[in-house]
């Protein structure tokens, strides 16, 4: 008998603890039927926090995701370079030089592989059959492509599909686009050759899946680096030509940290010392880290932020929080009303334990009720967000992460709302509950931190956003030092034999556009502002003629012909602009203002008629020019040199008169047939240059975008808690209000009366979220080298704002109660 008895009682006690959970759950959603105006405050506040931190976790989860596709993504590293002149850092590229990758691997037993790309940076036509495209992103790449990376390849060989030279790997896009739906070949593309620039051919060798979203290096085919080397030359022997993205893949169990410390050393051995205190290193990048935190120059993509990463990441968690305070501030506060219901229960033998969990119960299912509908937002808001952001993030359910982190949630979530409310009623007196006396816990301080929390996080998050705005529109009304309206550019031709063919056909071209009213200048240059960073050149050994190699310098620069600073209306400040009609021009040069203390030059007239040694060559200076902004406001200005060349130019510009009345599709008719006429093998692609500018202002502009959305839903939030709390207050003091008003209190008064103290709150709440605010702003903006100052009156408009908006929510509350029949309210009880 002793051993069948402990086993009744576990059946026993199995058999309560059901029965006292069915009881738990029929009285938690009973009460919560009981009380339909906070139930669902609570549920759709928590709903709306727990969507904005979806969103934000899918964001973040995308940015953190970049490049990890690659199987040995841990074991990759691209090797940038550093260059230091007179022992000052000079410049750190993303790119490198050709010859470091097989040096490396010569070197090192430590290295397995390597593979190196490089940019087509001239224009590129395809084409097949009647098929004939523009193609952007097009790369050299090693044969060793994939014993690095991981691109999937749907059709060819991996060891031989890069080896031969004049052969291509196109991803599934670009080949669709010459050889139709991919479902409809009938016949591989593989070996079929397709034309280049009415040039030469290239072979088709595999087809790539397109390349992921989430890799920092973006293509759209890739050529044999054999290739590059037949028709570009052999830079496999220059230690400074730094043209050259290179990767080393590491051998499974070598330390990253000791193989760096090997590369000063190797760094010596191989990049030379040609002139004293002029040098360059090779310097180790994790894959991983390119992404989120590298700002190199040429970069291969624009990269994201992991400052931005991690402030969305704080951003979801304190949104989420402020919907959870909701849930606690109105459990507590309507602790009064269930202190019977708890005197009650205890009386008749409920214990604390009991009670706790009862009302864990109750926060259980709100948090429950919460996830499922935020899960319901998430899918139906999915399109918008990813407009929002721009780019296509993964679903919430795609990966296994969903499966933890929900149930995580639901019950962090009812343990953090509901514990304190459910300990906080338990421990009520029932003697004191039953007699009537109200159980008094403290005068609501912890309700009242709360309340503060959620608005001074809701006032910090709108101060962001209105500088976040200020500081994008400060960058776009500031003077650039060119025109921005009024341009078109057009991408120059590719297939034209010679240069002296080239430069015939686009003089002839001149002419003829000439004759189009609304064009009033036009010009011609590799790269102009706004575009593609990687058509500005990096040339150095640059000094004045008379100065000794010690005083080599690095410009940028890019080719232009005379019509270019007319089209942007650049400022000559001393000098003349080049002339087709001078052919000596052809070694002339013409500075930015900024590149005048590089070259010690004192003023732009003195600079006039001096000679600069130009990696060798002497070249005239004929001119200067105010400086202008090639990039964004976020970069300073950057020394130019400006070169005159009658070819290899990449972009026709044209200055549209200001007063143009003709429609815009009937201006692009007219100057894509007169380009038919010159350049018939070349497709007609064109943009405006207002467009293409501003679209290095579309990362911050998103970011402003995101915090504003998540401001709103944090304000909003916040409302329905004080709402849900302003309602119940005025409940409570219902007879309280209709004494007042028999005794001659005016409407203004009462609604004063009940607004007082939650104003009081949220203007607490301004002054600790202001300091805080400005400092992370303060922050950001110290990413700008053209940035605003943040002005008194932002935090003014901010808590004047927040203070409206939440008088706004409790006087709808705080009215009603004033209006209403104060006989009424004495007969309530």
């Amino acid at each position: 008998m002793s051993r069948v008895l402990p086993d009744y009682t576990g059946h026993l006690i199995h058999a309560i603890q059901h029965i006292m959970l069915k009881n738990n759950l029929k009285l938690a959603i009973r009460h919560l039927q009981n009380s339909k105006t906070s139930t669902l405050i609570n549920v759709f506040g928590l709903a709306l926090g727990l969507a904005a931190a979806f969103f934000i976790w899918q964001y973040i989860r995308m940015e953190n995701s970049y490049d990890q596709f690659h199987d040995k993504a841990d074991r990759i590293y691209r090797m940038t370079l550093k260059f230091y002149g007179q022992g000052r850092l000079e410049g750190h590229d993303a790119m490198n030089v050709a010859p470091l990758g097989p040096a490396l691997a010569e070197d090192f037993p430590e290295v397995e592989s390597y593979v190196r790309f490089t940019p087509e940076y001239g224009r590129t036509v395809f084409k097949y059959g009647d098929q004939q495209y523009e193609e952007e992103k097009m790369y050299y790449a090693d044969s060793t492509l994939f014993e690095v990376f991981d691109f999937p390849l749907i059709e060819g060989d991996r060891k031989t599909c890069l080896t031969r030279p004049f052969t291509t790997l196109l991803t599934e896009s670009v080949a669709e686009r010459y050889f139709g739906p991919r479902a409809s070949w009938t016949e591989s593309p593989v070996g079929k050759v397709i034309r280049v620039n009415n040039r030469g051919d290239l072979e088709v060798t595999g087809i790539l899946e397109d390349v992921p979203e989430n890799s920092h290096l973006k293509f759209n085919m890739l050529v044999s680096f054999n290739t590059f080397l037949v028709t570009n030359g052999d830079p496999t022997q220059q230690w400074g030509w730094n043209d050259f993205f290179t990767f080393v893949l590491l051998r499974e169990n070598v330390d990253p940290a000791a193989f760096a410390a090997k590369l000063p050393d190797f760094n010596k051995k191989r990049f030379v010392e040609k002139t004293e205190g002029f040098y360059s290193e090779a310097v180790m990048q994790p894959l991983l880290d390119i992404h989120l935190n590298s700002k190199l120059g040429y970069e291969a993509e624009p990269n994201g932020d992991g400052n931005t990463v991690y402030f969305l990441f704080l951003i979801g968690i304190v949104v989420v929080i402020v919907a959870w305070v909701n849930y606690i501030n109105l459990a507590t506060a309507r602790a009064e009303e269930r202190a019977r219901e708890v005197g009650v229960r205890k009386v008749i033998g409920a214990n604390q334990g009991t009670l706790v969990a009862q009302f864990l119960t109750e926060a259980f299912l709100v948090n429950l009720v919460a996830i499922l509908l935020a899960v319901c937002l998430v899918q139906l808001g999915q399109p918008a967000m990813d407009t929002l952001v721009g780019k296509t993030m993964p679903s919430i359910f795609a990966g296994p992460t969903v499966w933890w982190l929900l149930p995580t949630l639901l019950l962090a979530g009812t343990v953090l709302s509901g514990l304190y409310p459910a300990f906080f009623l338990a421990t009520f007196s029932p003697a004191k509950t039953l007699k009537g006396e109200k159980q008094r816990r403290g005068k609501g301080v912890l309700r009242k931190g709360l309340v503060t929390f959620q608005y001074a996080v809701s006032v910090a998050l709108i101060i962001g956003t209105v500088v976040i705005f200020l500081q994008l529109r400060y960058m776009k009304n500031q003077d650039l030092g060119f025109a921005l309206d009024q341009q078109l550019i057009i991408n120059a031709p590719t297939s034209l034999d010679s240069d002296s063919v080239y430069r015939a056909h686009y003089q002839s071209f001149k002419m003829a556009l000439n004759n189009i009213p609304e064009i009033e200048q036009i010009g011609a240059s590799s790269a102009i502002p706004g575009k593609k960073y990687l058509d500005i050149d990096a040339h150095g050994g640059i000094r004045m003629m008379s100065a000794d190699k010690e005083k080599n310098v690095t410009f940028k620069g890019f080719v232009m012909d005379e019509g270019f600073l007319e089209v942007f209306g650049m400022e000559l400040l001393a000098g003349r602009n080049f002339s087709d009609e001078m052919s000596t021009d052809k070694d002339a040069i013409i500075l930015t203002e900024s590149a005048l203390p590089m070259l010690e030059l004192e003023d732009p007239e003195s600079a006039i008629g001096k000679t600069v040694n130009y990696q060798g060559s002497p070249r005239s200076i004929v001119g200067v020019v105010a400086d202008y902004h090639h990039r964004s406001l976020q970069h300073a200005y950057e020394p130019m040199i400006l070169r005159n060349s009658g070819s290899n130019y990449l972009y026709f510009s044209l200055g549209l008169a200001a007063d143009n009345a003709t429609e815009v599709s009937t201006l692009i008719g007219k100057v894509e047939q007169t380009w038919s006429r010159f350049f018939p093998n070349n497709p007609f692609n064109y943009f405006f240059l207002d467009d293409h500018f501003n679209e290095q202002y579309i990362a911050d502009q998103r970011l402003g975008n995101i915090i504003a959305i998540f401001s709103s839903l944090a304000i909003l939030i916040a409302c329905l808690g004080l709402f849900g709390l302003a309602s119940y207050m005025v409940t409570v003091r219902t007879k309280e209000i209709g004494i007042r008003k028999v005794l001659g209190a005016s409407t203004a008064g009462l609604v004063g009366l009940l607004s007082r103290d939650f104003l009081l709150l949220v203007g607490i709440a301004i002054l600790i979220a202001s300091p805080l605010a400005w400092w992370l702003m303060d922050t950001w903006l110290e990413n700008f080298a053209y940035r605003i100052h943040i002005q008194w009156w932002v935090f003014a408009l901010t808590g004047l704002v927040a203070l409206s908006i939440a008088f706004f929510t409790v006087s709808l509350q705080s009215v009603k109660a004033a209006l209403a029949n104060p006989i009424d309210s004495l007969k309530s009880e």
